[in-house]
C-alpha cells in the first residue's frame, strides 16, 4: 500500500472541509448583514415618512441592487 498517498488524500479532504465549512460560515454572516441593511432601509423610509426626496431616492436606488 501506498500510505503517503492515502495519507495525502486524507489531508486533502479535511482541508476541504475545513474550506467549505469556512466558506458557509462567511455566506451566512454577509446573508445577515444584508437582512441588517435591509432592515436599516425599511427603518429609514419609515422615519423619513416621503418627506425628504433625497432620502426617499436613495432607498429606492438601494432596493433596486
Amino acid at each position: 500500500m501506498d500510505t503517503s498517498r492515502i495519507l495525502a488524500q486524507i489531508l486533502t479532504s479535511i482541508v476541504s472541509i475545513m474550506d467549505s465549512a469556512n466558506l458557509r460560515n462567511r455566506l451566512y454572516l454577509k446573508q445577515q448583514r444584508i437582512d441588517e441593511l435591509e432592515l436599516a432601509v425599511e427603518d429609514i423610509e419609515r422615519i423619513n415618512g416621503g418627506d425628504n426626496k433625497l432620502i426617499e431616492g436613495i432607498c429606492q436606488r438601494l432596493r433596486e441592487q
